[in-house]
């Protein structure tokens, strides 16, 4: 039976939407024929759309061309004759310079909107048409007002403060006769004999001058500020002064005083009438609207045209805004019916869609649910997880390079849990090992003791330690594992290794720099391929060198390891940073128990030297008390007397010699 002919076009779909076509596929291009088809789905919908709502939109604009423009600008003359008003009152306030700056700007652009509101005003009504034409002639209003005349007043206070004015010229000149004039009284009062009337007299002109000074001083200071307090000062001050002024004007008083002295009264009483004539008019000035000749005219005349200019802005800005949103609602409803016809056949799409979409993201989303299921069981510490590698995009060489990620964590745990297990290793060695090097007290034992420890803990085959003098380092013990070989310590072999000078004489070749280096600059050498040598001959895969330094760090000698085995493989390894980090400890705790050993040998030495010491002072004091004995000092002189006998004898037995048993 033949096979049913299948169509070429089928074929093609078929093919197309297959799961093994797909999964060939890059991301970049599964992505690209979604969106491809999302956007060919969004451009019919929007195509429907736009041919249903065009007739709205032409509504619209049309209504943007119109109302939207004459509303905005009406509002925007508002703002610019709000923000006029305020430069204006801000400058008769402040005085800053800035607001008269920007008063000029708002100015200017309140001309310049007014007359973009006569070019759309065609589109008007009569009504608005009317409005701004009364707009426009308050504002003309404004400009004849000349605004400059305020700014002047602003800038002269004498001019546009008529209470200061008066003080500054009629005041200042009448209180300051009546200072002068009495400076000159107290200096011809002064100028008298002194006597106690006088020495009185003067006291009271004194204060009479200080009071009216202070009454001054307070009106000048409620004058120019309108605080209260000055003026109750002022009062305060001159009523004091008037008692002053009375007790100078005495009969009794004023008959003490000279002639010239007496004209001078007169006139400071002149000039004092005068003055106290001034202050009753300062303050109706100062408490009356007009204490400020710029604010008056600002309040009375400026103020009133643009509150009116504002006032019909703000309606020929309402009625636009309202005759715009009648215009909006109509578009609205219009874009709401096309906005109907174009969820059908949105929906329509969509449902297309997202049918190709599921598709697609289940080809991109099925290996990313796979990476994640590996990446949980690793974070669950299933290590050996691995996520399957099935597609040729971008997520299948995600999943090997997450592979292999997973293979290096994999080997960084088990290089940590090694590390870990060498520190717990460490730390049974260290606390043991202390007590062994601090109870040992022979030398050559604690030697060997800190080198063979040192060796098992790295498991190295051969390692040597170097004490060092003033100028060279020499080898006290040496153990080679490698080649059966053990000199110094408990061995009894002597060591035959030629110490190593510090410092090589220029021009000779160093055989040995890295122990030189390490023990000159106190600094741990670890060289994975090299023979530092200090063992002649000897060639190693690696080597540690780590020199022993005191508290102080004061190197005392140089620790050599060399060829660490591998615990788990069996073979020469390298020496890590951990495992030189606790042989650098190590060689901390092998120095201290160096130093407490020489302190306690050269400790006993000292105490032998002193028992020495002990034992002959003991002696001597012995020796002493017996020469100062009575019995010493009888026998010596027994003995002096019987050698004396001897050398009588012996000068008489020329004559006569006496027989030997006579003695």
């Amino acid at each position: 039976m033949t096979a049913p002919v299948v169509p070429r076009r089928a074929r093609v779909v078929e093919l197309f939407l297959s799961r093994a076509y797909l999964a060939s596929l890059p991301i970049g291009q599964k992505l690209a024929l979604g969106f491809g088809a999302m956007i060919g789905l969004t451009l019919i919908v929007v195509a429907l759309g736009y041919l249903a709502s065009s007739r709205a939109t032409r509504e619209i604009v049309r209504t943007n061309d119109l109302y939207l423009p004459a509303a905005l600008k009406a509002a925007e003359a508002q703002a610019d004759v709000l923000r006029m008003l305020a430069s204006t009152r801000g400058y008769l306030a402040l005085g800053d310079p800035e607001f008269l700056a920007s008063y000029r700007a708002q100015s200017a652009e309140v001309r310049v909107s007014l007359a973009e509101l006569q070019g759309l005003s065609a589109s008007f009504d009569a009504d608005d048409r009317a409005l701004l034409a009364t707009i426009t002639q308050e504002f003309a209003a404004w400009e004849a007002l000349p605004p400059q005349r305020m700014f002047d007043l602003r800038a002269d206070q004498m001019a546009r403060e008529p209470a200061y004015r008066t003080l500054s010229t009629d005041g200042i000149k009448a209180g300051g006769t009546v200072l002068l004039a009495m400076q000159r009284l107290i200096d011809l009062q002064a100028a008298l004999p002194p006597s106690t009337e006088t020495i009185a007299q003067l006291r009271t002109m004194a204060r009479f001058q200080g009071t009216f000074a202070a009454m001054l001083s307070g009106l000048r200071g409620y004058v120019t500020t309108r605080n209260r307090i000055f003026r109750s000062e002022y009062e305060s001050n001159r009523d004091v002064s008037a008692l002053e002024w009375q007790a100078l004007t005495s009969r009794d008083a004023r008959g003490r005083l000279t002639a010239d002295q007496r004209a001078l009264l007169d006139e400071i009483a002149a000039q004092r009438t005068l003055f106290l004539s001034y202050p009753a008019e300062m303050f109706t000035q100062l408490e009356g609207e007009r204490w400020r000749e710029d604010l008056y005219m600002f309040s009375q005349q400026a103020l009133p045209i643009g509150e009116r200019m504002t006032d019909s802005l703000q309606l020929l800005t309402d009625r636009q805004q309202s005759r715009l949103q009648r215009a909006l609602d109509g578009g609205r409803s219009g874009l709401e019916s096309a906005n109907r016809q174009t969820l059908l056949t949105g929906l329509l799409a969509l449902l297309l869609g997202s049918a190709l979409a599921w598709v697609i993201a289940a080809q991109i989303s099925r290996p990313v649910h796979q990476l994640t299921a590996a990446a949980t069981r690793i974070g669950a510490g299933d290590l050996a997880a691995r996520a399957p590698v099935g597609a040729h995009d971008e997520v299948g060489e995600l999943a090997t390079t997450f592979n292999g990620m997973a293979q290096q964590i994999q080997q960084n745990v088990v290089q940590i849990r090694r590390e870990k297990r060498r520190a717990d290793d460490l730390l049974g060695v260290v606390i043991p090992i202390g007590v062994q090097l601090s109870a040992e007290h022979d030398f050559d034992r604690l030697l060997e003791l800190m080198l063979v420890e040192a060796k098992t803990f790295c498991g190295a085959r051969a390692g040597s330690i170097f004490l060092a003098t003033d100028d060279e380092l020499r080898c006290v013990i040496l153990r080679d594992d490698a080649h059966d070989r053990r000199v110094g310590g408990t061995s009894g072999a002597a060591v035959d290794v030629a110490p190593i000078t510090l410092h090589p004489a220029a021009g000779v070749p160093d055989a040995h720099g890295a122990v030189v280096y390490a023990a000159v600059h106190g600094l741990t050498v670890n060289l994975p391929d090299a023979t530092p040598s200090g063992l002649p001959g000897d060639g190693y895969d690696a080597s540690l060198i780590v020199p022993l330094k005191s508290s102080t760090g004061e190197v005392r000698g140089i620790l050599q390891l060399h060829d660490p085995i591998d615990p788990e493989r069996g073979i020469i390894g390298r020496f890590d940073a951990s495992l030189q980090q606790m042989m650098e400890s190590f060689s901390s705790l092998a120095v201290a128990a160096l130093d407490a050993y020489r302190r306690e040998q050269a400790l006993r030495q000292e105490i032998r030297q002193l028992t020495i010491v002990i034992d002959e002072n003991k002696r001597r004091q012995e020796v002493d008390q017996i020469v100062d004995s009575d019995f010493f000092q009888s026998l010596q002189s027994r003995g002096r007397s019987l050698r004396m006998r001897r050398a009588g004898g012996s000068a008489g037995g020329s004559a006569d010699d006496p027989p030997a048993g006579g003695a």
